[in-house]
């Protein structure tokens, strides 16, 4: 019967248990190598009444980098609406609508990833002049 020297084994064997320990995963799983960010940052909307903030504006946000999933932190409530509270994944999108219920300068959404980074979406409702 031939014998297996451990010796020699013992490195392959080492090496095989580290990788399959390390589990690889998926950038959400892990961070990002990629800039958390939400395009576009800004929204600013003029009303062309002098006496009434705009309503109706509607504008589609994506959400890039980061870990998803995303969760969304709406400041103005009464005067923003947001199609979502939760983004599922990188790339994704929700949309804002402006109430008209108050001008705003600025109301802000903050998107919060997986790892709790934080990006800003800032919001403008103007008066016309």
């Amino acid at each position: 019967m031939k014998q297996i020297s451990l010796s020699r084994s013992f490195p392959v064997i080492t090496l095989v248990c580290l990788l399959a320990s390390c589990g690889g995963g998926s950038d959400d799983e892990a961070g990002s190598p990629t800039a958390f960010s939400v395009v576009p940052s800004t929204l600013t909307v003029t009303s062309s009444s002098t006496t009434a903030c705009y309503a109706g504006f509607v504008g589609e946000i994506f959400v890039y980098g980061g870990a998803a999933p995303y969760r969304l932190d709406n400041t103005a409530p009464d005067s923003v609406v947001l199609s979502t509270t939760t983004v599922d994944h990188r790339g994704g999108s929700f949309t804002v609508s402006y109430t008209g219920a108050a001008c705003f300068d600025p109301a802000t959404i903050v998107v919060v990833d997986a790892l709790d980074k934080q990006v800003t979406l800032s919001l403008t409702s103007k008066l016309g002049s």
